[in-house]
């Protein structure tokens, strides 16, 4: 992944005055924390298979991009996580997606999604084949794709209470094929300003 295309990411991100959605509070910030497993996407969605086997922290700071119409916004994420038991990676996020806003019994939600490429400074071996239904080629991939999902429920004008869904993987191939290094489901705060 070049790095030239990262740094124009980041500067669009953070400092483009284009077409930035009408909000008088475009930022959100939000810290969080909870419990990862090395457990692939399939065995966690589809067969309910989520066995906890370590913990992560984050923060990841969004911008409002562009008012989509119909409640939802495109928002551009700059994120950073660390896997705090069971491995001690950090990895670097920058991704793109949409967030759709409603009320709920006079409650703002929103709920946003997110995707891109993410960096880690110390990943750890994972199988990135199968043969016979048994996972093969274990090695490490610093960079790999990562998916963000965020509800987000109103506690006070500014602050938000969040759960978070957390995952690196190989995205069908794009960075390696049939990786998938892990998921996290996490709460936190989020502040908008």
């Amino acid at each position: 992944m070049p790095y030239k295309f990262l740094v124009s990411a980041v500067c669009l991100l953070l400092f483009s005055s284009a077409a930035f959605a009408d909000d008088a509070t475009p930022w959100r910030l939000s810290a969080y924390g909870g419990v990862a497993t090395r457990n692939d996407t399939t065995q966690v969605f589809l067969h309910g298979h989520f066995h906890p086997d370590g913990s992560i922290v984050g923060v990841s700071l969004d911008r409002d991009l562009a008012d989509l119409g119909w409640g939802f916004t495109l928002v551009g994420e700059l994120g950073a996580t660390r896997f705090v038991a069971k491995s001690d990676e950090f990895s670097a996020d920058l991704g793109i997606g949409a967030r759709y806003d409603f009320h709920f019994l006079t409650l703002p939600i929103g709920v946003s999604g997110f995707t891109g490429p993410s960096w880690a400074n110390d990943p750890p071996a994972i199988a990135t084949g199968v043969f016979h239904g048994k996972p093969i080629n274990f090695k490490s991939s610093a960079w790999l794709n990562y998916v963000g999902a965020e509800v987000a429920v109103g506690l006070l004008p500014r602050l938000d209470g969040v759960v978070r869904y957390y995952h690196r993987s190989g995205a069908f191939g794009l960075f390696q094929p049939n990786a998938d290094e892990g998921s996290a489901l996490t709460f936190g705060l989020l502040y908008k300003f």
